[in-house]
């Protein structure tokens, strides 16, 4: 081989060694791969049915008021990790509804049951066992009426157990009303909620969000006053709930349903396939955006409808 020519270096470029290493490091930096962040989204069409067919082209998504790159499509499969919760005064309400719930998911999802006539109680910690929850159901029929159910402080506490790495956390409310006021905060709850990454499903019965009747009893100042006091303590419990049942379910992904006797376990069902064909989108995140910023995402698609959180995840 001739001789090297004088000033060049093995990587064919004058200067020394470390001058062309420095060189390389800076071309490397300079096509460093932008940060990436993923979210599980679902689809439905102007039915309510899940979509599961959507390709990455026919999705859009902004942050921060800024459009996003979506750099890959593709259906969500890690296991689901669902906090049931039932507010059904002991009716048995909703036990033939989670039973198709249950039996749909089996096999991709771990379910913990609560039950909340007043306070909330646990029925069964989060199991995979068929048997174990089976008989957990089996103790959520008729078992006497009464109102009252603490259902704020049954949701904050689902939100400190239902996240978990590798997961997708749920949260499902079925209620039929009547709830105890709470000193919980609707905001505080939401909160708490966002941080814990779930997506929440409410299933409500018709009348539920009926108010309560007036507290006033009697016409004298005294009873009128303290009437007032409790019926202003009562709105003020109804309007936090709604705050988490309402907005706090649509900022996480999910969705509020009312329903009747003959549509409440279509309902639930359409909950279950739409958690199986859920899409787990992963984007860019441009410069200037940050975890906490308003995120949009839609889908080209006609008649199709995107339920994704509302903010950046951490």
């Amino acid at each position: 081989m001739g001789a090297m020519v004088a000033g060049s270096n093995s990587f064919g470029m004058a200067g020394s060694p470390s001058t062309s290493l420095r060189s390389l490091a800076s071309l490397r930096a300079g096509a460093a791969q932008p940060r990436t962040r993923t979210v599980c989204v679902s689809a439905t069409d102007k039915n309510g049915r899940a979509v599961g067919d959507l390709q990455a082209d026919e999705f859009q998504a902004k942050a921060g008021g800024k459009t996003l790159e979506i750099v890959s499509v593709r259906p969500a499969t890690s296991p689901l990790r669902i906090a049931l919760i039932v507010a059904d005064a002991g009716t048995g309400a909703f036990q033939l509804g989670l039973a198709h719930f249950m039996q749909n998911l089996l096999g991709h999802a771990e379910f913990a049951l609560i039950s909340v006539i007043v306070q909330p109680e646990m029925v069964i910690d989060y199991s995979t066992d068929a048997g174990k929850l089976s008989a957990a159901l089996g103790r959520l029929g008729r078992r006497g009426v009464q109102r009252g159910a603490q259902l704020m402080e049954a949701l904050q506490d689902a939100t400190k157990d239902v996240r978990r790495e590798t997961t997708r956390p749920v949260i499902v409310v079925m209620r039929i009303g009547g709830e105890a006021t709470s000193a919980i905060t609707g905001n505080d709850v939401r909160g708490q909620l966002r941080k814990s990454g779930a997506i929440l499903y409410v299933i409500s019965t018709v009348g539920a969000q009926r108010p309560a009747p007036s507290q006033i009893r009697g016409t004298d100042n005294i009873s009128v006053q303290q009437g007032q006091l409790r019926d202003a303590e009562l709105a003020e419990s109804a309007s936090n709930l709604a705050l988490v049942l309402g907005d706090g379910s649509t900022e996480s992904g999910g969705h509020h349903d009312e329903v009747v006797s003959t549509t409440l376990v279509t309902s639930l069902e359409r909950v279950a396939d739409e958690l199986l064909h859920q899409y787990e989108i992963t984007y860019a995140v441009p410069d200037g955006v940050k975890p906490g910023d308003k995120l949009s995402v839609s889908s080209k698609r006609k008649g199709v409808t995107v339920h994704a959180p509302s903010r950046l995840p951490n």
